[in-house]
């Protein structure tokens, strides 16, 4: 007789294998502004966008206006243990994805089986912006997976068993999310949509004052900081970000294309095509990746939108299956979720927003997969390992690709390697006083790999009298990108020309090059002219 393998180990082996991936590609890029966008107010209370008093104390309650600060809390308590870097920062967002994924897997098998969730770990585990976004986290988008999917772990438990605490806890994580992040509402407004279309009455059967009184509670204590901020500024994290608009809807649905196929952070993380200053890779792991994506050919996109295709018509074709409502359920969920972004001017448009679905959709294409080939009695679970096996192989050689043009170029833009060698190349000494920042994108972390003790300031663009001041502070550097480099195209000359107004001229002084040898920043002084 043979013996069935534990349920569990099926997601362990998808945990472990996002893990090693996620280890391999941590190395490689730059940390980057927005990836350290919650640490500012660790190291400068200025930094937080709301912050409330208690004492001497000033605790941040929000970053914007629509994010709050419940990351730099986590990571405020981290700093206490270990040193600011690229691991310290990436790792805990690692593990929060692995969290993700075991308890996407857990609420798929109380909902459709161990065949389904199983399909459905190894689906997510491996997809490669779920992977990239959960490895860098500058969206923030790890905290709002792991609690959306806790708290509708904990819904579940309640549906199964009337648990009052379950209840208060799912509904007290979920506004937790929301103070992380107030797009957490994008996939909850999806789930209150699709349970009322889909299971109507059993909605309105639960709809009883005390669990209603329970959930609304438990919902506000969990987004207290939030709520407090909103009363305070009446409103203004709706106020400032709802803008509906249809502009632009078809290039949000391009970019949600993108997500699915693992294509859309080309050109952002890594160099688009032609590569610019390419290097053999120094380690094994960066010259295992090569090797693999020279063995298997280029692949800049995986399988998983055709993939997609086929669980639509599985769908259709299933209609009387008893987990159809529930597949139908998971599909209305991601469009509301994705309606909401893509007609709200400024939002949809990027991949760490529309990642913001998962792992709904990746979850519908596990059940539809699952109760398909459990209509092929004879050869079901065969066709469904292979074609499991073969999405994932396609998703992991997606994102080899990624790992192996940082490995040979170097992270792109903001994610430049050259952050670490500006680091180690300024400190506050008797002949610099201030370093002024001409553009964006080295802000947060060179605050954070000096744990605060950098004097900086962000240099004043267009403000000729504020310049002037900045200008004749004693021992002050500028710090500037090369031309190439600029994230904000023309501010070096902007700069220039207010300084030659003011009769000053640019003396570099030193230039920052990256490991491909490419100059990325100048340290420069200004000089009175003539």
């Amino acid at each position: 007789m043979t013996r069935k393998l534990p349920a569990w180990l099926v997601p362990l082996f998808s945990i472990l294998i996002f893990f090693l991936t996620g280890l391999a590609l941590i190395p490689f890029p730059g940390l980057q502004n927005d990836e350290l966008f919650f640490s500012g107010p660790i190291y400068s209370a200025d930094a937080a966008f709301y912050q409330v008093r208690a004492g001497a104390l000033n605790i941040p309650f929000m970053v914007v206006s629509y994010t709050g600060a419940l990351k730099t809390w986590i990571y405020a308590a981290l700093s206490q243990f270990v040193a600011p870097d690229e691991w310290s920062v990436r790792l805990p967002v690692l593990l929060t994805g692995m969290a993700t994924i075991w308890l996407t897997w857990y609420w798929v098998r109380i909902v459709a089986g161990t065949r389904a969730a199983a399909v459905t770990a190894i689906l997510l585990a491996t997809d490669t912006i779920f992977q990239l976004t959960n490895t860098f986290d500058w969206g923030p988008v790890a905290l709002q997976h792991v609690l959306l999917m806790a708290g509708l772990v904990a819904l579940q438990r309640w549906l199964t068993n009337a648990s009052r605490r379950m209840l208060a806890l799912g509904f007290f994580l979920w506004g937790l999310g929301m103070w992380d992040k107030a797009l957490l509402s994008w996939p909850l407004i999806g789930i209150a949509a699709g349970l009322f279309c889909v299971y109507p009455r059993e909605t309105i059967r639960r709809l009883r004052p005390l669990p209603i009184a329970i959930a609304v509670l438990s919902f506000l204590i969990g987004a207290a900081p939030l709520v407090w901020y909103n009363v305070a500024r009446h409103g203004e994290t709706a106020s400032a970000n709802a803008r509906f608009t249809a502009e632009g809807v078809g290039g949000k649905a391009v970019v949600l294309r993108h997500t699915i196929d693992g294509s859309s952070l080309f050109g952002y993380i890594v160099y688009p095509d032609p590569p610019p200053g390419r290097h053999p890779p120094r380690t094994a792991i960066g010259r295992a990746s090569v090797a693999l994506s020279g063995f298997f050919g280029v692949h800049k996109t995986n399988w998983m939108l055709p993939a997609y295709g086929l669980g639509l018509v599985c769908f259709v074709i299933l209609w009387r299956s008893t987990l159809w409502r529930l597949m139908a359920f998971l599909l209305i969920v991601s469009g509301i979720a994705w309606a909401q972004m893509a007609f709200n001017r400024g939002t949809g448009g990027a991949a760490h927003h529309t990642i913001l679905l998962w792992p709904f959709p990746v979850a519908f294409l596990g059940i539809a997969f699952a109760e398909a080939a459990a209509r092929l009695p004879r050869f079901g679970i065969s066709v469904l390992a292979v074609l499991a096996t073969f999405l994932a192989a396609e998703n992991l050689l997606n994102t080899n690709e990624y790992l192996a043009q940082l490995a040979t170029r170097g992270g792109a833009g903001g994610w430049t390697d050259a952050i670490y060698r500006l680091a180690g190349s300024v400190e506050k000494g008797p002949e610099t006083n201030w370093y002024g920042l001409v553009d964006w994108g080295y802000l947060n972390a060179l605050r954070m790999l000096h744990e605060g003790d950098l004097p900086l300031f962000v240099v004043a663009d267009g403000n000729a009298a504020e310049l002037k001041r900045e200008i004749e502070t004693p021992d002050c550097v500028f710090i500037q990108h090369t031309e190439d480099k600029q994230i904000f195209p023309g501010v070096n000359d902007r700069l220039r020309q207010t300084a030659a107004g003011l009769g000053y001229s640019e003396r570099v002084e030193r230039v920052i090059h990256d490991r491909n040898g490419r100059p990325v920043f100048e340290l420069f002084r200004f000089v009175k002219t003539g």
